[in-house]
């Protein structure tokens, strides 16, 4: 159950959509938005002062630093007060909270007494969802204990979810929270597997069992080709109203860098995608 729901914002029209879908996202699960601003503790710094100063080729003048660390608190502050105007127009209890530090770990940190971290993408292409260290999105999905939700609309829909499967770890935890938020929804689930022969379908039938004692309307699919296309065209083809999947794929330096295939949905998913560990 999704009682407290985070949602980070820089006051940017991306961020704004991931509010809204926020305070509608909680109106289902009668849950309180807790809105956060990070005042980046680099842009504070000496060093990015100093290159600031070379590139206008002045010095700074005297308490630069304080007129900058007041400048990002109020820009923080007006993204926050949009937040409660969201809020209080959805008839969502929100709380706002502004901080200093690293944007990513101060997310990670704040987001541990939450139960879904909720961001928004400025579009299909966005170059901050490349899914490398210094994504901000990247490095929250990467770090982050809670599941993590990547949107690019407004609106929560509620017919059809897919939920992407390969019998990993990280897919069966997806599986049951795909599992969870359908039955709260009250949606048709969709358990895609990409592969091909009697490990895929073992693997959708697997699934399939796991589902069974939830009593949905499910349905499985089995696909062949490249993982992180085929979700996303199969989500896409489908009109899912969200995708679920693990966050990380099967590799040894997935602490550096998130999934290939989680990368590649956090760029091109046509629906809004929710990402477990």
């Amino acid at each position: 159950m999704i009682k407290h729901i985070l949602v980070p914002t820089d006051g940017s029209p991306a961020a704004e959509v991931g509010v809204r879908f926020a305070a509608a996202f909680a109106t289902r699960y009668e849950a309180t938005v807790r809105g956060l601003h990070v005042v980046d503790v680099k842009l504070l710094e000496g060093p990015f002062l100093r290159d600031i100063s070379a590139s206008l080729g002045t010095a700074p003048y005297v308490n630069y630093q304080g007129n900058i660390a007041m400048i990002l608190e109020e820009r923080g502050k007006n993204a926050l007060e949009s937040v409660n105007t969201i809020c209080a127009n959805a008839g969502v209890e929100c709380r706002t909270e502004l901080v200093t530090g690293l944007v990513v770990g101060s997310i990670v940190e704040q987001g541990e007494l939450a139960d879904l971290i909720i961001l928004g993408k400025s579009g299909e292409h966005s170059e901050w969802l490349d899914g490398l260290v210094g994504s901000t999105t990247g490095g929250v999905v990467r770090r982050s204990t809670r599941p993590v939700m990547v949107t690019g609309r407004e609106t929560p829909g509620s017919d059809v979810f897919v939920a992407a499967y390969d019998g990993s770890g990280h897919s069966r935890a997806a599986l049951h929270v795909a599992a969870e938020v359908t039955r709260d929804w009250d949606a048709a689930l969709t358990v895609l597997v990409v592969g091909e022969g009697e490990r895929a379908e073992g693997w959708a039938s697997e699934a399939a069992s796991y589902l069974k004692p939830y009593g949905l309307e499910v349905r499985s699919e089995v696909r062949k080709g490249d993982p992180s296309e085929t979700i996303v065209t199969y989500a896409e083809e489908s009109n899912a109203d969200m995708l679920i999947m693990g966050a990380y794929g099967h590799t040894k330096v997935r602490r550096l860098v998130v999934g290939s295939t989680t990368a590649y949905a956090m760029n091109h998913s046509p629906c809004p995608l929710l990402l477990t560990r």
